[in-house]
C-alpha cells in the first residue's frame, strides 16, 4: 500500500512475496485500510484445518474446486462460485484432487497474514 492514502496502489500478482501459513498452501496478499485480498493456491487434497477468526470473509474459486465446511454444511464450490463467512464462524477448506485457485478477501484485514506478507513471520 502506497504511504499516500489517497493514492491507487497497482499491483503485478506474480510480483507478490509468497507465504504459506499451512502446508500445501501458497498465498500472496495486497492490503488496503480496511480489507485486504489473498491469492490463495491450495496444493491436491490440502486441508485448511477448522478455524475462526473475527474477520468477514468473502472467497471466490478460480481454477480446481473447494470443499468449504462449517459446523452446518459442507459445500463443493467451484469456479464461478462464491461464500461469505461471517466473523466468529468456524470452518475448514479441503481442495479437491486437482487443488484450486481461490481469491479471500478479508475485512478487517488479517494481521497474521499482513505480517507474513511482509516477511515479517
Amino acid at each position: 500500500m502506497s504511504d499516500d492514502q489517497n493514492a491507487v496502489s497497482f499491483y503485478t500478482i506474480n510480483d507478490l512475496p509468497a507465504f504459506s501459513p499451512v502446508e500445501g498452501i501458497s498465498m500472496q496478499a495486497i492490503m488496503g485500510e480496511k480489507m485486504m485480498a489473498n491469492w490463495v493456491w491450495l496444493e491436491p487434497n490440502t486441508v485448511m484445518p477448522m478455524h475462526e477468526h473475527p474477520h468477514e470473509q468473502i472467497g471466490a474459486v478460480l481454477k480446481g474446486a473447494l470443499e468449504l465446511t462449517t459446523p452446518d454444511e459442507s459445500q463443493v464450490v467451484e469456479p464461478g462460485g462464491a461464500y461469505v463467512v461471517p466473523g466468529g464462524v468456524p470452518h475448514q477448506g479441503v481442495a479437491g484432487p486437482e487443488g484450486c485457485l481461490v481469491l479471500d478477501i478479508f475485512s478487517p484485514p488479517r494481521e497474521e497474514y499482513a505480517a507474513q506478507a511482509r516477511g515479517e513471520g
